[in-house]
């Protein structure tokens, strides 16, 4: 019972994982920074949670539950740690196709 409330723990904290959210739908996570206003222009395959999340606090003040920088600081530092783990793939990722470009979306 114990290690059933250890992975839903885990699942719902990887949840808003940055990590997460860029390697498994690369295309959403650089929409929604474009939707923020980011001054990023790309991120980089390798260690892409930790850019995505720097990316997060790099654009303009906002509401919403997708701004807070203690959260997000915690969760860059989540995103490094699962990162390194998939270094291997992402660094293959990123030799393979270079950055990923943050679209400018016209609303």
């Amino acid at each position: 019972m114990k290690t059933l409330w250890m992975g839903m723990v885990l699942a719902i904290g990887l949840s808003g994982c940055g990590t997460v959210q860029t390697v498994s739908d690369e295309s959403k996570a650089v929409d929604d920074l474009a939707k923020w206003q980011t001054n990023c222009h790309s991120i980089t395959r390798a260690y892409s949670g930790v850019a995505y999340q720097y990316c997060n606090l790099n654009g303009p003040q906002r509401t919403g539950a997708h701004w807070a920088p203690f959260p997000i600081l915690v969760d860059m530092a989540a995103s490094g740690i699962a990162d390194t783990v998939i270094l291997p793939y992402t660094g293959y990722q990123q030799y393979m196709r270079g950055n990923v470009p943050i679209r400018r979306l016209q609303y």
